[in-house]
């Protein structure tokens, strides 16, 4: 797998690069998200980050200006009825955040701004991506939730051994309660627990 080149700028067009690496030419398609990123001219050295497809006899190489973009177009490649084509075309005219948006949101109306995505093509990449694409702020989030409720149930478990409940009991009730009210306080959490217990 080539996943990045680093060479001389040979030329540049809204849908491809060509790229010299110590005299080998190479021919990268491109979507136009990376060609209006990239702000290196003609002759300069270009670092870009890359994906080799390979089908049958063919071998396609496809540039990325960040490794987001390029992980985004593995995961809608995986997706059925999507090629490298319709992948790029999908880059081309929605930035990577907002592909990712969009799929965390099962928006599919965004998709219809795309030529050759239909409404059942749109629903089949939410429906094989919604799990797999997570945007990186609601990663943060998430975490910090998990982390949150974590120190909560901590916290609760504590004062509810020290009231003399067993603590294989009180994790249970903890734990459905949790499920249920997420944003539950330490003081509410120990409150609905003693009622359960």
């Amino acid at each position: 797998m080539i996943t990045h080149l680093r060479g001389k700028l040979v030329e540049k067009n809204q849908s491809y690069l060509i790229i010299d690496c110590h005299g080998v030419g190479y021919y990268i398609y491109i979507s136009s998200y990376t060609y209006s990123s990239l702000k290196k001219e003609v002759g300069e050295n270009i670092y870009i980050y890359t994906f080799l497809f390979m089908k049958e006899n063919q071998k396609v190489l496809y540039g990325f200006f960040d490794k987001k973009e390029r992980n985004i177009f593995s995961y809608l490649i995986s997706v059925n009825s999507i090629g490298p084509s319709s992948a790029i075309t999908l880059l081309s005219t929605l930035t990577p955040n907002k592909i990712e948006e969009s799929i965390y949101k099962e928006d599919i109306k965004v998709f219809d701004k795309v030529k050759g995505i239909g409404k059942k093509t749109a629903q089949r990449i939410i429906l094989e991506l919604k799990d797999k694409i997570i945007p990186a702020e609601k990663k943060q989030n998430h975490v910090k939730i998990i982390e949150d409720v974590g120190l909560i149930k901590k916290d609760a478990l504590s004062a509810l051994i020290v009231l003399g409940f067993s603590v294989k009991e009180s994790e249970k009730v903890l734990d459905n309660i949790l499920n249920k009210h997420p944003e539950f306080s330490v003081e509410n959490l120990i409150k609905e627990s003693i009622k359960k217990l």
